[in-house]
């Protein structure tokens, strides 16, 4: 009994001394890892950023924040970058950029530092630091921007109206001071630009009254803005718009169940109704019938063209002359457009409308219309 106990206590001795190695392997191991993590750990960050840099700017600003604020200088690369014009160029800038006890640091570079030639261009940085004697970089890349921006408004040419459209206008470079400004106009891209008279700032409008342009006129619109010895402009051209009437809408009239319309309230009534503007009429002949309208009430019509419809414009429609009108078409076609006029107690109402359908399936006339778009 004495000699198997011996057997089994040195058996456990073993499996003791097993375990204890197998610890140390793991422990051992883990310990290399956590050498390896920290062997790629960096220790130190930070970002960079910028305010911008327009074409009216002289310089730009850097800034960095190491957030780790370990850092003591960071060294900055210009790498080159794009032209305006889209071709490449290189620089052979390089500088330092010292940082303080609470992770901040900045830089001012000009424009030959910078090496950018206009809107568009962009230069890409490098920015190299070390720490723990671990080099590591950072990139960032600046463009050049347009210093001005326009809001346009819609011109409508409303004949002998003064109303007044005003484009606004900004111009803001990022650290330069704005020393002139200038306006310019011209009707047409051929045409020749004048300068608009007054004293504009930096941040300022532009009177345009539509009237006193031609409907389908280009008007441009040049902002000059000056800083020191830089120049930057923006060209905005502006349509000159009808002044189209806001609704559209479009309605059938047949011998059955659509037989009246009414032109102001954009909705089917029957003949006999006040409101009733236009009705269905036939005009029956041996072999056949045509379709055409008439008016139960007091709308009057004159033949109009395919630009009147297309333009509908308010002012022009409202000056036709109604000295020939017609109560009633006894036969329409599809594309013809008439120019209408009717009443609602003492204000007159005016429109334009186009024929868009005349259907006669084998001539039955219960199966019949015609088919009305328009213009309020």
């Amino acid at each position: 009994m004495y000699i198997r106990f011996q057997k089994l206590k040195n058996t456990n001795m073993k499996k003791i001394q097993l375990l204890v190695l197998i610890s140390l392997i793991f422990f051992t191991v883990s310990c290399q890892k956590d050498k390896g993590v920290q062997f790629y750990n960096l220790g130190s960050e930070f970002s960079i950023s910028s305010p911008g840099y327009t074409s009216l700017d002289s310089q730009a600003a850097l800034a960095i924040k190491n957030i780790s604020k370990n850092l003591t200088t960071v060294k900055i690369i210009n790498m080159g970058g794009t032209l305006a014009d889209g071709s490449a160029f290189t620089s052979s800038f390089t500088g330092s950029i010292s940082i303080n006890g609470d992770g901040i640091g900045s830089t001012t570079l000009t424009d030959s530092e910078l090496g950018m030639d206009g809107i568009g261009a962009s230069a890409n940085f490098e920015f190299d630091a070390v720490v723990d004697g671990k080099p590591f970089s950072r990139y960032y890349t600046l463009s050049e921007t347009d210093p001005i921006s326009v809001t346009a408004p819609d011109v409508m040419h409303v004949s002998g109206s003064d109303t007044t459209y005003y484009l606004h206008f900004k111009i803001e470079p990022v650290s330069a001071t704005v020393t002139g400004v200038k306006v310019q106009t011209k009707v047409g891209k051929n045409g020749t630009y004048n300068d608009v008279s007054g004293t504009f700032s930096a941040k300022d409008s532009v009177a345009i009254v539509g009237a006193n342009y031609n409907l389908g006129d280009s008007l441009y619109v040049n902002i000059i803005g000056t800083a020191g010895s830089k120049t930057a402009n923006t060209e905005t051209a502006i349509a000159i718009q009808p002044n189209t009437f806001p609704n559209t809408a479009s309605f059938k009239l047949d011998s059955t169940s659509m037989r009246a319309y009414d032109l102001v309230g954009d909705s089917a009534v029957t003949v006999s109704d006040a409101t009733a503007d236009i009705k269905l009429a036939v005009r029956s002949y041996t072999g056949g019938f045509d379709l055409g309208f008439s008016s139960p009430n007091n709308t009057s019509f004159v033949k109009g063209m395919a630009s009147d419809y297309k333009v509908a414009d308010q002012m022009a429609i409202a000056a036709t002359d109604f000295s020939s009108a017609v109560t009633s078409v006894a036969n329409v076609s599809v594309g013809d457009v008439y120019i209408f006029k009717t009443m609602r107690g003492t204000t007159t109402h005016y429109g334009v409308m186009e024929v868009t359908a005349v259907v006669k399936p084998q001539g039955v006339l219960d199966d019949s219309y015609i088919t009305i778009e328009y213009k309020y």
